[in-house]
């Protein structure tokens, strides 16, 4: 399935859905949230990009209170408080790497196309979607690419991924970033709170998007997949 496939398949059933909160983490541009919003009149959505860099730049280009679009400024992690956000601030490539989307939670395993890597780190704010989500009930769906920070940001949303039905994330086959999950540690995780993958893309060979969904999802009868 190509990507842009799965991003239809994905938005397809988080229409059929009607989710209550939908959620972006690692929103960069938060498309996925904007489209959501149109879409969803009565739906609160939430867009998470914890580079200061990136939200400062997609803020002045973009209204998101006019597309409904709670965009913050904010790090999704296991535990409230503070956390430090890794900004790739000297490298081999030639874009300005502070508002590129590897920035990440997380520092660079090494050895791939951005060469010895220089970082700014940055103090941001953390909360987790269980804090954010405890007086909201589902259904929930989410949209997650967060460089490698898979392990982080789960480890804070147990409650809220048992009423998700729908959840989209990038994974890895193999290390991108120090001590990261891979795809097989994403998928035991997932699967211990109902969520079993559904379909996946083809963005490369060793980084691509899974698409998972819940026993409730399975079980509809306008569910496109049965």
């Amino acid at each position: 399935m190509t990507v842009a496939e799965l991003d239809d398949l994905f938005h397809d059933l988080v229409l059929r859905v009607e989710p209550r909160v939908f959620v972006e983490a690692g929103a960069y541009e938060a498309a996925a949230s904007l489209r959501v919003a149109r879409a969803l009149p009565e739906c609160r959505v939430v867009a998470f990009e914890a580079n200061p860099y990136v939200y400062a730049r997609f803020s002045r280009i973009t209204d998101f209170a006019a597309g409904r679009v709670e965009y913050r400024r904010q790090a999704l992690a296991a535990e409230k408080g503070e956390v430090s956000f890794f900004v790739v601030a000297e490298s081999s490539s030639w874009c300005d790497d502070r508002v590129e989307g590897y920035n990440s939670l997380l520092t660079r395993a090494g050895g791939d196309w951005l060469g010895d890597v220089e970082y700014e780190e940055v103090t941001v704010a953390a909360t987790t979607l269980d804090h954010e989500f405890a007086d909201t009930a589902g259904p929930f769906a989410m949209w997650m690419d967060v460089e490698g920070a898979a392990r982080t940001v789960l480890s804070g949303s147990a409650a809220f991924l048992s009423e998700c039905d729908v959840l989209k994330i990038e994974v890895e086959e193999s290390a991108f970033w120090r001590d990261q999950w891979l795809v097989g540690d994403v998928v035991a995780e997932l699967a211990g709170h109902g969520l079993t993958p559904l379909a996946r893309d083809a963005e490369t060979p060793q980084q691509y998007n899974v698409l998972f969904g819940s026993r409730r999802l399975l079980a509809r009868h306008d569910n496109p997949l049965r």
